[in-house]
């Protein structure tokens, strides 16, 4: 398995999505990360254990010229069965990337540890507030995992730009929610999973100590 080196010095996307709130910038650091994920699995390898805190900040963009800040994987290994953990990679950067979307006003949520049932029972309460929701529906609903969201974006590019533009306008409403009817049950779609992610970290950890 190759790890980065100095992995602890480097920010993670879980420390980075706790303080920025850039939908644009977010999305730009998924499609980046996807790009990267298509490489790996063309190349026979897979990220191995992919959340938010195996994903570094290589470079942040007040330092360079580009409108998103760079991140790379920092757990990646030689694929043994390609259908199984493929899949799984383009589950888990889903998850995270739903994760992300939704949590702009609450605090970051890491989703990749999400039960994948739990986002099926709930996907269609919470798809208007997700950019490009036709893609993560694919994935999460159907179960498609052969394709990579930076293809799906491209491949958008140009095509129902007004559909795509109340999307995105809806997707920045997220703040304003709390205005409506279903206040109640949309607190509980996006609380939930956090006290299920934060059960499941503390028996990780209780684990590793008592082992």
């Amino acid at each position: 398995m190759i790890m980065v080196n100095n992995m602890e010095e480097k920010e993670t996307l879980r420390q980075y999505l706790t303080y920025n709130k850039d939908e644009h910038e977010i999305d730009k650091i998924f499609m980046d990360l996807d790009r990267q994920l298509k490489h790996l699995h063309k190349k026979g390898y897979y990220v191995s254990e992919l959340n938010s805190d195996t994903i570094l900040l290589e470079k942040n963009k007040v330092d360079t010229s580009s409108d998103h800040s760079l991140f790379s994987f920092a757990s990646i290994a030689k694929s043994r069965n390609k259908e199984v953990e493929f899949s799984d990679n383009i589950t888990d950067l889903s998850k995270l990337a739903i994760g992300a979307f939704l949590s702009f006003g609450n605090g970051f949520s890491d989703y990749s540890q999400l039960d994948t049932n739990y986002l099926k029972k709930y996907f269609n309460e919470i798809a208007v507030y997700i950019p490009n929701n036709e893609y993560f529906a694919n994935v999460i609903l159907n179960d498609d995992t052969s394709s990579y969201y930076s293809d799906y974006v491209n491949n958008q590019i140009g095509s129902n730009s007004k559909g795509k533009a109340v999307q995105k306008m809806k997707a920045t409403e997220y703040g304003k929610m709390y205005t409506r009817d279903d206040e109640a049950a949309f607190v509980q779609i996006v609380f939930y999973p956090v006290i299920i992610i934060s059960i499941i970290t503390v028996i990780a950890v209780l684990s590793k100590i008592l082992n």
